[in-house]
């Protein structure tokens, strides 16, 4: 089963990002939108695991977990990849000043790599929220236009108690996610 490890944003965050990607939509063509109830952080993403690796790819994300005290993080802005020029992926960055995000991806990271061996990113952990792929670059216009275009950019703030280990399934219509096992953070 395809998988990858998730942080949930609130109820409140995703509607107001929905609300701006509507905005997006009207005004910049060429890009396949995420739709707001599937918008999430991706801490890491696993890809294909075996169903009998499941038990150990949630142990480890418990072990990961149990070190991790909840934290908050605020949505704001719009962004892209690359972030300046004409982007490849459009994204509202997550602000975590304390560091304890990027810990707790690093701890998953690690934790997969040793249970299931998932390999490790080359990149370093960028939190963000994706919410456009484009599909044509040159009909979409430059990340500070796109910035310009949603003036109030702030999608609130999110209060992490948990990660998730998600399914993924690819369909026409776009992805669809299931939780498989939410984990607490400190249990």
């Amino acid at each position: 089963m395809r998988t990858f490890v998730a942080i949930e944003l609130s109820d409140d965050c995703r509607r107001r990002l929905g609300r701006a990607v509507e905005v997006l939509r009207r005004r910049a063509s060429g890009v396949k939108w995420v739709s707001a109830e599937a918008a999430h952080i991706t801490l890491k993403f696993i890809g294909e695991l075996p169903e009998d690796r499941v038990p150990d790819a949630i142990a480890a994300l418990k072990a990961a977990a149990r070190s991790a005290a909840p934290f908050s993080f605020r949505l704001e802005g719009i962004s892209g990849f690359p972030p300046s020029g004409r982007p490849r992926i459009i994204h509202s960055p997550a602000h975590e000043p304390t560091g304890a995000m990027a810990a707790l991806a690093v701890a998953v990271e690690k934790s997969l790599c040793d249970a299931v061996g998932v390999a490790p990113e080359e990149r370093g952990f960028k939190a963000h929220v994706t919410i456009g792929r484009v599909k044509n670059p040159r009909e979409c216009p430059r990340v500070q236009e796109l910035a310009d275009m949603v003036k109030d950019a702030n999608f609130g703030e999110v209060t992490v108690k948990d990660i998730v280990l998600m399914k993924s399934e690819l369909t026409p219509r776009g992805p669809i996610y299931t939780p498989v096992e939410r984990i607490p953070l400190g249990a």
